[in-house]
């Protein structure tokens, strides 16, 4: 049982005199944050379990606060001078974490590989206790540290999904040769931390979900100011204990996936919880830096991913426009699915309370649709999505990090049938780099994998994907061996079957896809109008219901019967004369005249076979607003890697209703069609 006590006091009853700089100094910062004094000490790495419990230290800082201003004074120059000395005397000491004192020796035997696994909660840099794991080489940890990854783990999930107990887990293939075990025998220590909010860290499960430090430990949506710090701050603990060296390497996937793009564009700097940028240093003073990223499906564009409006793309065929206007058309399954996921795995701030993070709200709102109201919340979501947690609106930290030279290696592995976080959230964000700086070490691969549709179990393409992925690793974060992917752009066609398809590669967005194959039509009976439904359709390529039904995994819609149109959908057919693979973003250009001021015009891709089955190969949304009458929409479809076989029919067909998977429009409109372009890239011309 703790008593209050004056911060002297409780130091007084430390006889550990590593206990007593670690409490000063959580002592000092407190108050510099507090505004009382700008002290410029630093908290020790390392904190103690009295702050994690509500005990001891913030017992002392109670007191502490009600002191006089002189007494303060005093006590602070007595803490400054116990911190300096203690310094002095034992700086190993300081640098401790409880997090390592935990450490035990393991061995995966299948393998025939030792190492160490440490396990813990650690403070994070505001106190929120976040459930950590470490792995490292087994025997003796060298001087200077080894090279350090952060693995984080996607949404709803914990740090256990890139731990294993050997190399390659079956449970998931992304995993395989790319885990804790496999890269701490590799030579590096490996970070897996819970995410703020989610399972033990201040989740709905922790141990610490009722404790004070949990009090605002809720999720912000992978938030340069909370997420990424928090991965910030746990690296640099891990340099002042002797653990780390300073140059971190990161990699996650989906929700982790994004904070890794975040990351390599922070390069070495640290967002504050108010929106200010610092360097990145640890608590001691190191200066740190993000040595390589590799995203695995994750985004650049969190706005355009959840709701997009049909104005991105890889920039080949269509133009990257605005995504921000107009607001976009909500992935309604894919939104239900998170949110309600999260009710379950993680804490969400109580509405109102934290406008920085008040998903609840936002969700409300989103999930409202298209309201009058609507221009008066949206633009506050869509600011707090594009500023703080996509790395595609961070041209000001892509300005200087190329003026410093400070420009993060990265590698993205992008699903094609990723109907959460497609292709074109790597190639836009890649060309954008490649724009700013052609220099910039950008590289993307895009094959059948990540967040349904795609089907991510296919070992087959994993293994070479992860054994790029280390090498990449260990040359620019290991410095040891290693190599860069073997182009700019590796792109697979997609097989519906456990194969591997065939790799492209080139340079440039345009290389691995030269040629192009167009399909036009002209003519006046199409039209659709918003108010149908379009079920045959709309709920057999849901990438939810999808998953739902085949194990929790995508793979190919394959619909026995070509599915008919309704009131809400029109297509166009084309033969197919000659086979051809089709490799990016097709273009899709309508001539129309519309009835309304809002519309979605979205599409699908469908290969249809002589017996009448039908494949999805790829699909896209537009929201189009304006004056009623003649408009001209042009837009690009996901990408995607296929190949049209000679004698099968090509369908392109347009809906106003992609439910469940879109948000249907709240305005009523019709659409008539007076002519139809659709173009292909392709891997080579036909003649016919």
């Amino acid at each position: 049982m703790h008593q209050l006590a004056a911060p002297m006091g409780v130091l007084a009853q430390r006889k550990n005199l590593r206990q007593a700089v670690v409490l000063s100094r959580q002592i000092l910062e407190e108050t510099r944050r507090k505004g009382i004094l700008r002290a410029r000490v630093r908290r020790a790495s390392g904190l103690s379990h009295a702050r994690l419990q509500g005990t001891g230290t913030q017992a002392g800082l109670g007191v502490f606060a009600l002191m006089g201003a002189a007494a303060r004074v005093r006590v602070l120059s007595v803490l400054a001078a116990l911190v300096l000395a203690a310094l002095g005397s034992a700086p190993a000491h300081a640098a401790q974490m409880p997090l390592l004192d935990s450490c035990q020796g393991r061995v995966d035997t299948t393998d025939s590989s030792s190492y160490r696994f440490c396990s813990g909660f650690v403070p994070s840099f505001d106190g929120v206790p976040l459930d950590t794991d470490l792995t490292m080489p087994a025997g003796t940890t060298p001087a200077g540290g080894y090279p350090l990854i952060v693995m984080m783990h996607g949404w709803g999930a914990s740090k256990g999904y890139w731990e294993s107990s050997d190399f390659c887990t079956t449970s998931s293939w992304d995993a395989c040769n790319y885990n804790n075990v496999w890269l701490a025998n590799r030579g590096y220590a490996v970070l897996t931390y819970t995410a703020r909010g989610f399972h033990g860290s201040c989740g709905p499960d922790s141990p610490n979900a009722a404790s004070l430090a949990c009090a605002r430990g809720w999720t912000h949506l992978s938030d340069l100011r909370y997420e990424v710090h928090d991965t910030q701050y746990l690296a640099g603990l891990l340099v002042d204990a002797g653990t780390a060296m300073p140059g971190v390497g990161v990699t996650g996937l989906s929700y982790g996936g994004g904070q890794a793009w975040l990351l390599a564009m922070m390069a070495d700097r640290v967002m504050n919880t108010d929106g200010s940028l610092s360097p990145w240093t640890s608590p001691a003073g190191t200066p740190l830096g993000i040595a390589a990223a590799v995203p695995k499906y994750g985004w650049s564009d969190l706005a355009d991913a959840l709701q997009p409006n049909g104005r991105s793309s890889d920039g080949l065929l269509v133009s990257n426009g605005d995504r921000k206007n107009p607001f976009g058309i909500e992935k309604k399954s894919y939104v239900d699915f998170f949110f309600t996921d999260g009710q379950t795995t993680a804490r969400y701030a109580p509405p109102g309370v934290d406008p920085t993070a008040d998903l609840t709200t936002w969700y409300a709102e989103i999930s409202a649709g298209e309201t009058p109201a609507q221009s008066t919340y949206a633009p506050g979501i869509l600011a707090q999505i594009t500023q703080f947690r996509s790395a595609y609106y961070q041209d000001g930290l892509i300005a200087s990090d190329i003026a410093t030279k400070k420009e993060t290696p990265v590698f993205d592995v992008q699903g094609w049938t990723d109907s959460l976080f497609p292709e074109s959230q790597a190639a836009s964000m890649v060309e954008k780099l490649r724009a700013a700086d052609p220099a910039w070490p950008a590289f993307m691969y895009a094959s059948d994998l990540g967040h349904p549709l795609a089907n991510n179990a296919k070992s087959s393409e994993w293994r070479v994907i992860n054994q790029a992925a280390t090498a990449f690793l260990d040359r620019h974060v290991k410095h040891s061996g290693g190599s860069d992917p073997a182009a700019i752009y590796q792109e697979q066609v997609v097989t519906c079957d456990s194969s591997a398809g065939d790799v492209y590669t080139g340079n440039t967005i345009g290389a691995p896809s030269p040629g192009r194959v167009r399909f036009e039509s002209t003519g006046t009976r199409h039209v659709t109008a918003s108010a149908p439904t379009d079920a045959a359709g709309g709920v057999a390529t849901d990438p939810i219901a999808f998953a739902a039904a085949h194990g929790s995994n995508g793979g190919c819609v394959q619909l026995a019967v070509n599915p008919p149109d309704g009131g809400a959908s029109t297509s166009w057919t084309f033969p197919v004369c000659s086979g051809f693979t089709m490799l990016g973003e097709p273009s899709l250009r309508l001539a129309t005249t519309i009835v309304g001021t809002d519309a979605e015009v979205n599409s699908r891709l469908w290969d249809v076979a002589p017996d009448g089955t039908a494949t999805l190969v790829t699909r896209g949304a537009y929201r189009w607003t304006g004056t009623p009458g003649p408009a001209t929409i042009a837009y690009a479809l996901h990408g995607s890697g296929w190949s049209f076989t000679a004698g099968h029919t090509l369908r392109i067909q347009v809906t106003q209703n992609d439910a469940p998977y879109l948000r249907p429009d709240n305005y009523a409109s019709s659409v008539s069609y007076a002519a139809v372009k659709l173009t292909l890239p392709v891997t080579a011309s036909i003649g016919c």
